[in-house]
C-alpha cells in the first residue's frame, strides 16, 4: 500500500552581495553559525555557502515561531557535499510539536545569486 507524505516547500533568494553586506554591518556570523559552520564556511570567502545556510536557517524560523538559539540548527554537508541539517534537542522538540517528520534542504549557487529549497515533511 503507498502512503502519501504531505510536505510544504520553501524557495528563497539572495544576492551574494546584499548577503556579505547584511552580515558585515548589522547582522552578526557567531549569532547565525555554528564554530563548525564558521570553520568549514569562513566568512567571507566562502559567502555563497554560508548564504544558502542563512536563508534555510531564516525559512526554519519563520516555521517553528522563531528560535533564540540559532546554533541549535546546523547546516554541514554530509561525505557527498550535500547540505545536511542538525537540530539540537530544544529545537527538535519544537519542530515534533509542529508534526514536522523530517526536513530536507538544497543550496544552489548561479553567478551571484544563492537559492535554497527547504522541505518540511509531516
Amino acid at each position: 500500500m503507498e502512503q502519501k507524505s504531505e510536505y510544504s516547500k520553501f524557495i528563497d533568494l539572495i544576492e551574494k552581495e546584499e548577503f556579505v553586506s547584511l552580515f558585515s554591518s548589522c547582522e552578526n556570523p557567531e549569532k547565525w553559525f555554528s564554530d563548525n559552520e564558521l570553520q568549514e564556511f569562513p566568512f567571507p570567502e566562502r559567502a555563497r555557502s554560508l548564504a544558502g545556510r542563512y536563508l534555510i536557517k531564516k525559512t526554519i524560523c519563520n516555521q517553528i515561531n522563531g528560535i533564540s538559539n540559532l546554533h541549535e540548527i546546523e547546516i554541514l554537508n554530509d561525505s557527498f557535499g550535500k547540505p545536511e541539517i542538525s537540530l539540537g534537542t530544544i529545537i527538535q522538540t519544537d519542530v515534533r510539536q509542529k508534526g514536522i517528520r523530517k526536513i530536507l534542504c538544497s543550496i544552489s549557487h548561479s553567478r551571484n545569486f544563492i537559492i535554497s529549497l527547504t522541505i518540511f515533511c509531516f
